[in-house]
């Protein structure tokens, strides 16, 4: 039986794609571009993946995959906000006591850390091979604050109008706190730690610091 070479799997690949293409919607095709990226990334990180790279893992040609994200920060930041958002909704979702902001707020920025801490994708994101542009993704993209400030700016809002977070907490801002901190969380030096040494750091310096006087006494 002959074997197939990367180079005629590849040709394969591209050839399934055009002969199928009228069964691709626009969804199902970024998210194959997405795939794409997310398997060149493990591979080496973000420094050395290009357009080019990606277009054959994918089996498309350059212009297919510029048609949908024209730029290579657009592509990773796709990747990104597809995980962010399942990160985000699992998160509110499990949190212990969700009237309960002492018991909740480390929860919202430990769980995702903890749910992809050492996976092949974080760990190829975070890496020196990925030049920080994860990092840099995280902090500037809209897209991606939105998503978080949908699920965690309303209970967030709750917890202050109970009087168990500081009055004069900006929501917006304190959301883009908690993902700043997770971002941290997940990067050196800080990625090395235990997950009980994470939460003595986010209970002491992060949660203590959101959290009313009163609320704070009482624990």
């Amino acid at each position: 039986m002959m074997k197939r070479t990367a180079a005629s799997v590849s040709t394969v690949r591209r050839r399934r794609w055009g002969e199928r293409r009228a069964l691709f919607d626009d969804a199902e095709a970024a998210q194959l571009l997405i795939s794409a990226v997310e398997r060149c990334i493990v591979r080496h990180g973000t420094a050395r993946v290009s357009m080019a790279e990606v277009a054959d893992e994918a089996g498309v040609t350059r212009s297919t995959l510029y048609r949908y994200f024209p730029t290579r920060k657009d592509l990773i930041t796709a990747l990104l906000l597809a995980r962010a958002e399942a990160l985000v909704e699992a998160s509110v979702a499990a949190m212990p006591d969700p009237d309960d902001a002492a018991a909740s707020l480390a929860h919202l920025i430990l769980h995702p850390v903890e749910t992809v801490a050492g996976t092949p994708l974080t760990d190829a994101l975070f890496s020196p091979k990925s030049e920080g542009l994860a990092t840099s993704v995280e902090f500037e993209s809209d897209a991606l604050f939105e998503t978080a400030l949908r699920r965690f700016g309303p209970p967030l809002a709750r917890w202050q109008a109970q009087g168990q977070l500081h009055a004069d907490l900006d929501i917006r801002q304190t959301v883009r706190w908690l993902i700043a901190q997770a971002v941290l969380l997940l990067s050196p030096p800080w990625r090395g730690l235990s997950d009980a040494e994470r939460r003595t750091i986010v209970e002491r310096y992060v949660v203590r610091g959101l959290l009313a006087r009163r609320v704070t006494n009482e624990r």
